[in-house]
């Protein structure tokens, strides 16, 4: 090749002066997003299937992603692409459930009531926000399934931004997050991968699920019982954890196996101790134990269980699943707890045992905090449930069963009713 010169696209060049134009008007793209969000959150906000609007701003390295990606370098000019991209800004009305997404797509049309041309609409009086309502809605990915997504534009200073807002149901959002962090942000997965896409498929059904149990709970939400009210909850998230889950153990280890009995034990924590119950409630560990076992008045278990199912959707939907090391080496430098005598049975088994390290994996992927203080409130938890109220002599001869107790059945509900039930 000597003496031949080739001819070199400098993209690195082009991908930081597109960042640079970003970065330089990001006080205009946020001041946009920000209008965009108070009027959407004024118009929709009240309306009693909403549960709130939320947006964002594309970041430097998804705009780099984006452009290297979609080839956007050959057809759209370094210094304009941020303000030419469709979803630089990102709007999403979030509501409950599937069959709300479709009724506030109603309603947007009968809001965004005048024609602009080009299959613009605007509200009235409102102009200065756009919605592109000529496409047929629900469109649907290149995964098959259907989302409602609408491209528009926000006139701000003077300046047009352009934005996509979607519609989507609490379910939904969770799924988003998934395939997003699985697939789109893990470049050692690709949408061709078998395995993959079943997972995914497996997942996206078992959410289809959970959003009819979840809305079968809101439906008859004030003609149950408290009682019915809690085990609805408790069977709903039994369902979702363990399908997802399932699914996450298959996929890092190639084997099924059934984790249901140990998602019901998972539940029955995050619905009576976990960080949740005990942010919705005020309580310590042991009050919130006392108050599973003892029961609460109405109020508060339908508005503690109603916070807690929404905190705990919150947090699973922002998981790296992806991150999730079932079948590697869980290390604890220390317990953290006073139930030494308890945390040393789980101790000695938790790398030993596949479905006692696995069932810790899962379990702090879902609480919030750091994982030697999730353990030992675990800990506590469980000591409190099997020790509490009991005598001297009563809790030797417990933590002597306890330490009889396989590895594999230490969490299980059916063990800690057996060690509770020791007297």
């Amino acid at each position: 090749m000597t003496g031949v010169t080739v001819e070199r696209i400098d993209i690195f060049d082009y991908i930081e002066r597109a960042c640079a134009v970003l970065d330089e008007n990001a006080s205009g793209f946020a001041h946009a997003a920000d209008r965009l969000t108070e009027y959407l959150q004024n118009t929709f906000g009240g309306i009693d299937s909403t549960v709130g609007v939320t947006s964002r701003i594309k970041t430097r390295d998804s705009l780099k992603e984006k452009i290297l990606r979609n080839h956007l370098y050959k057809d759209h000019d370094a210094e304009r692409i941020v303000y030419e991209l469709h979803d630089v800004i990102g709007v999403r009305i979030e509501c409950r459930f599937f069959k709300d997404e479709e009724y506030l797509y109603k309603k947007i049309l009968e809001i965004f009531d005048t024609n602009l041309g080009d299959g613009l609409y605007a509200p009235s009086g409102k102009k200065a926000i756009r919605l592109k309502l000529d496409a047929p809605q629900p469109e649907k990915q290149k995964n098959g399934f259907n989302i409602y997504r609408i491209d528009g534009s926000v006139i701000y200073a003077g300046e047009c931004y352009n934005f996509e807002l979607q519609i989507k149901s609490l379910v939904n959002s969770f799924w988003s997050e998934i395939e997003h962090k699985l697939i789109y942000k893990n470049i050692r997965y690709s949408q061709s991968d078998n395995l993959m896409k079943e997972l995914l498929n497996s997942i996206h059904e078992s959410l289809k699920g959970v959003d009819h149990q979840l809305n079968l709970i809101f439906d008859r939400f004030a003609g149950n019982s408290v009682d019915n009210q809690q085990t609805q909850l408790e069977n709903m998230l039994v369902f979702g954890l363990n399908e997802i889950y399932t699914a996450i153990v298959r996929s890092s280890t190639g084997i099924s196996v059934s984790i249901a009995e140990y998602s019901e034990a998972i539940v029955k924590y995050l619905l009576a101790a976990s960080t949740y119950v005990r942010s919705a409630s005020g309580r310590t560990i042991a009050g919130a134990v006392k108050s599973a076992v003892t029961g609460e008045t109405e109020q508060d278990s339908g508005d503690i269980g109603a916070s807690v199912l929404i905190s705990l959707m919150e947090w699973m939907r922002n998981v790296d699943y992806s991150a999730i090391s079932i079948g590697e080496v869980i290390e604890l430098k220390g317990t953290k707890t006073e139930n030494t005598d308890v945390a040393r049975v789980f101790l000695n088994g938790i790398n030993d045992d596949f479905y006692l390290n696995t069932f810790f994996h899962i379990f702090f992927s879902l609480e919030r905090g750091d994982d030697e203080i999730d353990f030992a409130d675990y800990i506590n938890y469980y000591a409190d449930r099997i020790l509490d109220g009991k005598t001297q002599e009563q809790m030797y001869r417990t933590l002597a069963a306890l330490g009889e107790v396989p590895a594999h059945k230490l969490p299980l509900e059916s063990t800690i009713k057996m060690l509770e039930e020791i007297r």
